[in-house]
Parts: structure tokens; C-alpha cells; sequence
């Protein structure tokens, strides 16, 4: 019961481990799939820029509070601890990303959207 949109224009390359970055797109879809509520509406979208490509999951539903926006990379750490239990999450997901986004050298993060939340990744751009 759940839509899913992908945008992007071209095919783009990146330079990145691929089991990593695999990891990283399945923990953000994993989440948007299991909190996605109202529409059940899941975005991909793929951003090429200069120097980056832009990976952003937006899934529609309640939004973080924003006091809990930083902590959500922190392992074992769960913002509705009832409802995670729900699916079985453990609350290392993110902590997982936030470790190999790291190890990349680039930039994660998380914002609330007005009828959702957006979760984001950047990898290096590779140029053809």
C-alpha cells in the first residue's frame, strides 16, 4: 500500500563502495517503508551536482521532533521506542550510516518536511 516515486534524469557514477553505499539506501528505505504513514508516499530522488551526487528518501508521515533530530544517528538510540519494536528495529540503522558516511569523508543528515521526513546521503561525483 505504499507509492513510490523515483526521480533522476541520467544515469550517474559516483565514487563509493558499493556494499557500503547499498547498506546506507537500504536502511533509509527500510525506515521510510516502516514509518511511512497519511499518503504512504515514498521519494527517492538522485541530485547530481559539481562535486557530489545527492541522495535524498523522503517518506510522508509524522515528523521527527526536532529536539530528537540529532540523536537519531546515535546508536540504540529510538525515537518512539514503542513503535520500532513493532518491526524489529534496533536503533543501530542509523548509527550503521552515520559510520560509513564517515568512513566516506561525506555528509549525512535528516529534516522535516511538511508532510514527512527526508533523510539525505552525498557520495563523490565520478565525471564520464
Amino acid at each position: 500500500g505504499i507509492q513510490l516515486e523515483i526521480y533522476g534524469q541520467r544515469p550517474v557514477y559516483v565514487w563509493a563502495d558499493e556494499f557500503k553505499t547499498e547498506q546506507v539506501m537500504m536502511n533509509y528505505i527500510s525506515n521510510a517503508i516502516h514509518y511511512a504513514a497519511g499518503e504512504k508516499r515514498i521519494e527517492v530522488s538522485v541530485i547530481p551536482g559539481p562535486e557530489t551526487v545527492r541522495v535524498e528518501v523522503f517518506n510522508t508521515g509524522n515528523p521527527i521532533p526536532e529536539t530528537e533530530l540529532v540523536h537519531v544517528w546515535e546508536k540504540f538510540y529510538k525515537v518512539d521506542k514503542a513503535r520500532t519494536r513493532e518491526y524489529g528495529g534496533n536503533g543501530i540503522g542509523l548509527s550503521i550510516v552515520k559510520a560509513i558516511m564517515d568512513s566516506f569523508h561525506r555528509e549525512c543528515g535528516v529534516c522535516n518536511e511538511c508532510n514527512g521526513v527526508k533523510f539525505w546521503f552525498e557520495l563523490d561525483s565520478r565525471s564520464q
